[in-house]
């Protein structure tokens, strides 16, 4: 039954979506852009690359249940569409033996939602709200650094400069903005991004946090160069608090069905 209804999930989440791959990018859509923007278009994407419309991908990594667990080996799998921004995560986690925890994050026709279940059956968290759907289209955003043609500017999202390593993505989200800082090196990777908008959950509450993403060890799959490894944290006044590395093992483009 679980099963069916992943599998109904993720139909559900690629037929909402159009196909955008007849699109190219070129590089006279980035002359106007900030230059480390420029740098890393030029470096991500190839001339003539097709717009990418929907994604799935695998990753594993070590995860952290709360500020004082330990770090835990986690599994999942994930499915984006970009035309309508959305995604599916959907993970497991054994902190110990013959016990599991299994977790979908998702953004859908607007709407966040986080379940976190023991034993794939005992619902102990299920975030929703407007709170919820706006921190999980931050992660939308976040993640497009999997697929870079997201991340050209377009009818909501566009780039601001600041300086030769450093840009501002502004989003526009429910008539009102969300702002990310990027900051890149000399050859045009993106190695970390920013925000102030996201909210924290803290013992069933949901408080706005600066919150920051690293991206690292670039590698080229399918023709575009992506960052294969990162890790999140929160950025606390007083501390800075990691709770996911993640690792992507598998990748594809443009491919409507589930692993």
């Amino acid at each position: 039954m679980l099963r069916n209804n992943k599998n109904k999930e993720i139909e559900s989440l690629f037929a909402n979506s159009r196909k955008i791959s007849d699109r190219v990018f070129t590089y006279d859509q980035i002359k106007i852009l900030p230059d480390p923007v420029q740098r890393y278009f030029k470096y991500a994407l190839k001339e003539g690359q097709e717009y990418i419309s929907y994604v799935r991908l695998k990753q594993d990594g070590l995860f952290k249940m709360n500020e004082n667990s330990k770090w835990i080996p986690i599994i999942a799998e994930q499915y984006f569409t970009t035309q309508n921004p959305a995604f599916l995560w959907y993970c497991k986690i054994k902190p110990l033996p013959f016990f599991w925890v299994t977790g979908k994050d998702s953004y859908f026709q607007n709407e966040g939602n986080l379940i976190i279940k023991l034993l794939s059956i005992i619902t102990v968290v299920n975030l929703k709200g407007e709170e919820c759907d706006q921190s999980e289209f931050i992660r939308y955003i976040a993640e497009s650094v999997w697929f870079p043609t997201a991340l050209l500017p377009n009818e909501f999202l566009n780039w601001e400069p600041i300086d030769s390593e450093t840009a501002r993505v502004i989003v526009n989200y429910r008539g009102g903005n969300l702002s990310f800082l990027f900051y890149f090196n000399a050859e045009g990777q993106i190695t970390k991004l920013t925000t102030e908008d996201r909210f924290m959950e803290e013992k069933g509450e949901l408080k706005k946090e600066k919150w920051s993403c690293y991206c690292r060890k670039y590698k080229e799959i399918n023709n575009v160069r992506i960052p294969t490894e990162g890790e999140v944290e929160w950025n606390l006044p007083d501390k800075n608090i990691s709770y996911a590395k993640l690792r992507i093992i598998d990748i594809e483009y443009n491919k409507t069905s589930k692993y």
